[in-house]
Parts: structure tokens; sequence; C-alpha cells
């Protein structure tokens, strides 16, 4: 008989995890860990101390998107019960949600095990209104010399309807790149330069989110040229371009959020 597959999610730290997700991964046979989608902050020793000091095998993209097979599924179909930990939420990520798939196809019973992850809470710890978040996208390197303007568009068609933007920053841990938010405002400046439509502007406010959930998060509110300066930060790093009009409440919660955690 094959064995179950669980797809655990961590949370934002490793000392967030939940306490059903710590009792799965106590009795399955084999963990292994995402290591290129993002980051486990926290202290993963301490945590496999909390699971009876199993190892976590790290997956890289290529052993999850190319050959699941050989990776994970195999031990799976030879009996053996399977978790795969993933830093945050589970399905947040595409290549995740294609295992889920994969799983079905080949008929292996698998549970998700929810976490919280990046995209609702980077907004609600920074005191914004959750139902006021727009479109979420990626801004991304430059790659050839070449910038993805989609960004820019969805900043524009977000702040048509006076909603939050949420920017995830690059992340290619395989090749040691961390966008940081400085990195991002001076790539916001590059597509206003391209685009000129007045989308972008040193004046104009942001929420500055990194390490959320670890011991040193960081959460800034400022103008983006205040948030440019910021120094770099090691966790995973996210910028919320805020709307037009910030309602009087969300504004008051920000600033006293920042007088906290920006540091």
């Amino acid at each position: 008989m094959p064995g179950k597959f669980y797809i655990v999610g961590a949370g934002l730290s490793a000392d967030l995890i939940s306490l059903k997700a710590v009792k799965i991964l106590k009795n399955v046979d084999l963990i292994f860990i995402d290591m290129y989608t993002s980051i486990l902050l926290g202290d993963a020793e301490e945590l496999k101390k909390y699971i009876g000091a199993k190892e976590f095998i790290p997956l890289r993209r290529s052993d999850v998107e190319e050959k699941p097979h050989e990776t994970i599924f195999k031990h799976i179909e030879s009996g053996l019960n399977v978790a795969f930990l993933v830093p945050g939420n589970p399905l947040d990520a595409t290549t995740h949600a294609s295992l889920v798939v994969e799983a079905w196809k080949k008929g292996i019973d698998f549970e998700i095990i929810p976490a919280p992850g990046i995209i609702p809470n980077a907004v609600s710890m920074s005191g914004l209104m959750v139902y006021k978040v727009g479109k979420v996208v990626t801004l991304t390197f430059p790659k050839h010399g070449i910038y993805s303007e989609y960004p820019y568009d969805v900043i524009k068609d977000n702040d048509l309807r006076n909603l939050h933007t949420l920017l995830l920053l690059d992340l290619d841990l395989e090749n040691n790149k961390v966008m940081q938010v400085s990195e991002a405002v001076d790539l916001l400046y590059q597509l206003e330069n391209l685009r000129r439509e007045g989308v972008i502007s040193p004046r104009r406010l942001g929420i500055a989110v990194s390490g959320l959930g670890g011991p040193k998060q960081r959460i800034c509110f400022d103008t983006l040229e205040k948030l440019r300066g910021l120094p770099n930060h090691d966790g995973p790093n996210t910028l919320i371009i805020t709307s037009p009009k910030l309602h009087f409440m969300e504004e008051e919660v920000a600033k006293v959020i920042s007088n906290v955690y920006c540091r």
C-alpha cells in the first residue's frame, strides 16, 4: 500500500508553526523542505528538536518541477509517509499546487496543512485593511536589460480603485539573490522613467515589510524615498504601495506599528 503525502506549511517562522504541523512531522517517515520559493525564518534546528530530530532533506526547484517522482513520489509509492515542508502557506506558490495535481493523478492520498503566509499578514501586520488590497504582483530584477512593466500596470490599476498594491520582491535563493527594498524603489523609479504616467513618485507612501514573523521583523511606513534608504535585511522583503487615499485609521495604525517595528 502506498503511503500518504503531506504538504505542510511552516508559516512565517520556524517557531510559529502550528501544533497540527508538528504532530504530522513527528510521525512521517521522510521530511523534504522547500529551499527555493522562500526562506524559513527562525531556528530550524530548534524545530527539529520538537519533531524528534528528523533531518530535513532540501529540495531545489528542479527537483520539484522536473523530477517529482524521483525525489518525492517514489518514496510514497513504496509505502512511506512523506512530508514536504514549505515556508509560509503551502499553495501560495504555483509549483506546490502542481504537486497536488500530480499526486491526484497518481492516486496518492494527500493532505494540505495551511499556515500563515506573507500575503495577508504583510497587510494586516502593517495596519492596513485587508479588504482594500488589490492585485498582488512580483517585482522582478531586469533580465538582459529588459524591465517587466507589468508591476507598474498593476499599481496603476489598483490606484484607480483606491486599493493597496502588495509587491512581492524577487527572490532567487539558488543564485543567492534577494531583492532589497532599496533596489525595489530604484526599480519603480526606473519604471516611472520609462512610462512617465505619474504613478510613482519619491513622495508616494509605502510600507516596507521584511523578515515578518522572525525575531528581527521590520515594518516601516514612510515615503518611497525614505524607504529607499533602509539598510539591507536578511528576511524575505515585501513592499506595499499604499492606496492613493488612505483611511485615517489605516494611517494612524501604520504610524504606530512603524514606530515600534521600523528598525
